[in-house]
């Protein structure tokens, strides 16, 4: 890889990952990261000595309504002042005409933290002047509670944390911000009015009086009660535990975090993307799936909560920016070498190597293809007259006309011998009518040269005129040649067919000759002139070759057909007259060719097995 491109690549892959941590540092999309997070939660049993007290709808309505008395607090202290400590979840903000009882019994008792709450700036206390906390919760942009706020508000602690500090001799926290793990409670809580009825034992408990009834709407959302809420006494139970245990959730840290980005990131782009589809896909999968079992193991046992969004899918973005990348790379690359080694094979087999990438081998397939050869008639005279730099100019100039039209008709140029052009279609890839193709081909070949002798005369360039073969028929495509060099080529009978009638132009003094193969699949839509049967070598029967005709004569035609008909019936005398009568029609070597081998077989009168077939002397 040049020093260009990884230069390009590393500069997207900086810049994307500059866009994608900014992304991540300020906390894009935070709600979907947490959502994910979410799932990861679980609730696990809660300590057995933290006993949560409802005011549930059953209390109410034996109790009676809303609210209540105060005495009835009072009356429940007694029955639970054997706490570590008792923290009541009701407000007490305003004097009412049955307060006695309860400021007494609350000034009897040191363990009890009543709640505080925090609005617009002010903090309401109770008006019994015991120990309190505020019982506000800090609740995330979507509405979900995920973190317990601790810190000290008008020189007051939070609710949990007051409870925390008369109940437990243990860490001291910090003001700050800590992720909650929640438990569960279910068996943990007691009727209100149970309470006040029954007989239980409360002797070092952490005991939590609060609202669980609709009604009263002290209710949130939390990560474990996706379809119900959690009553706002229950997410202050956990809190406390949360402090007794030392196990808030630990968030990843964002630099950790930004470490597994940047390597996921470097592997997506760099590594995966390299890789096959498939293979990137499976690798990326099994590598997130790793991380989230990983993340639910940490979270499982040692409350660590990991990354969720940006990390898994930097591995996604990344690897998709490095297949974008590649792609357009391999798009740059692949059409560099198309024109690049087009102009020494044809651009589909080269495509065809891009497409498979896979080793080139030696060997090859049987197909039906169609062959053309062409040639200069006489070029070695030709080019004795010229100084060697026309010659090239000559040749090139020749050469580069006819490419053209034999790629326009989507031939494959299997090799330049000389002035010679050896071209095949359907092959490598397959092609629908490649036999009209060729034969279009030729016809524009032999009209395009015309236009180029005229262009020609200023250059002092002599005219050059060729003869083309083309035969259809199966042959042998594939790499020929050594594991060193190779030579993508098509060999077999039907190829030195081709090659053996195109050099019957010159003998018949026609521009294209066709087999009656090629002749068979395009007779519908070219004119054409039954011209002679030859003997190949190799072949039992004779082969008929036709005319392609560029500048068709209907009468000449007619005649000449004639004449071949009285030639291949041994009317030999009618033959020559009907040669004679045809040449007069428009002069053609080919008439005057077979007067002569009329003449002779006159004098020498063929064998009773004789076919009428020219036995072929060249190449």
């Amino acid at each position: 890889m040049s020093i260009n491109k990884i230069n390009d690549s590393y500069l997207i892959y900086l810049v994307s990952l500059i866009l994608f941590l900014s992304l991540f540092s300020i906390g894009s999309f935070s709600y979907i990261e947490k959502s994910l997070a979410d799932n990861l939660y679980s609730k696990k049993s809660s300590l057995s000595n933290i006993v949560i007290i409802e005011i549930d709808d059953y209390s109410i309505q034996n109790i009676g309504r809303w609210p209540w008395d105060r005495k009835v607090y009072a009356e429940i202290l007694d029955k639970i002042n054997s706490s570590r400590a008792i923290g009541i979840d009701i407000s007490f903000f305003e004097n009412s005409s049955d307060d006695l009882d309860l400021r007494n019994k609350l000034a009897d008792l040191d363990n009890v933290v009543l709640a505080e709450e925090y609005n617009d700036g002010i903090l309401y206390k109770p008006i019994f002047g015991s120990s309190g906390g505020y019982v506000n919760l800090k609740q995330d942009s979507d509405g979900i509670i995920r973190t317990a706020l601790i810190e000290n508000i008008s020189s007051s602690s939070s609710f949990a944390h007051s409870i925390y500090k008369k109940s437990w001799n243990g860490r001291e926290y910090s003001p700050g911000t800590y992720n909650i793990k929640f438990y569960n409670f279910e068996n943990n809580y007691i009727s209100f009015y149970d309470v006040l009825n029954g007989n239980y034992s409360f002797d070092g408990k952490i005991t939590l009086i609060g609202a669980s009834a609709p009604n009263l709407h002290d209710k949130y959302s939390v990560p474990v009660m996706k379809e119900s809420q959690m009553n706002g006494v229950e997410i202050h139970a956990n809190i406390l535990q949360n402090m007794i245990l030392d196990d808030f959730v630990n968030k990843q840290s964002k630099l950790i975090s930004a470490i597994l980005i940047i390597m996921l990131s470097f592997v997506g782009m760099f590594i995966l993307s390299k890789k096959k589809v498939i293979y990137s896909i499976i690798s990326s999968l099994l590598i997130i799936l790793f991380y989230i079992f990983v993340s639910i193991l940490l979270f499982s046992k040692y409350s660590y909560l990991s990354e969720m969004l940006y990390v898994p899918l930097s591995l996604v973005i990344f690897g998709s920016i490095g297949f974008g990348t590649n792609y357009l790379k391999e798009k740059k690359s692949n059409l560099f070498i198309t024109n690049a080694f087009g102009k020494y094979v044809n651009k589909h087999l080269v495509d065809n190597i891009i497409r498979n990438k896979q080793e080139l081998k030696l060997g090859g397939e049987k197909k039906n293809a169609t062959i053309f050869f062409s040639d200069i008639r006489g070029f070695t005279s030709i080019s004795e007259k010229l100084s060697p730099e026309k010659v090239i100019d000559l040749i090139n100039s020749y050469l580069e006309e006819m490419t053209k039209i034999i790629h326009r008709y989507n031939g494959n140029i299997d090799k330049f011998i000389g002035d010679a052009i050896m071209a095949v279609w359907n092959a490598p890839k397959d092609q629908d009518k490649h036999e009209e193709l060729a034969c279009r081909a030729a016809i524009e070949q032999v009209k395009q040269l015309r236009e180029l002798n005229k262009s020609w005369k200023g250059k002092g360039f002599p005219e050059l005129n060729i003869g083309c073969g083309i035969n259809t028929g199966e042959v042998i495509v594939g790499n020929v040649g050594s594991d060193e060099r190779l030579d993508y080529t098509a060999i077999g009978d039907n190829v030195n067919l081709s090659s053996r009638i195109e050099g019957l132009t010159k003998e018949y003094g026609v521009s294209i000759i066709v087999s009656e193969n090629t002749f068979e699949k395009v007779k519908d839509i070219f004119k054409f002139r039954k011209l002679d049967k030859v003997s190949v070598k190799g072949k039992t029967k004779p082969v008929t070759i036709y005319e392609l005709c560029v500048d068709y004569n209907e009468e000449f035609v007619k005649v000449f057909e004639k004449a071949l008909e009285a030639y291949f019936s041994r009317d030999f005398r009618k033959a020559i007259n009907l040669f004679k009568e045809a040449n007069k029609i428009k002069p053609d070597k080919s008439c005057n060719l077979f007067v002569e081998r009329c003449l002779g077989l006159l004098k020498n009168r063929p064998s009773p097995n004789w076919d009428g077939s020219y036995v072929m002397k060249t190449k």
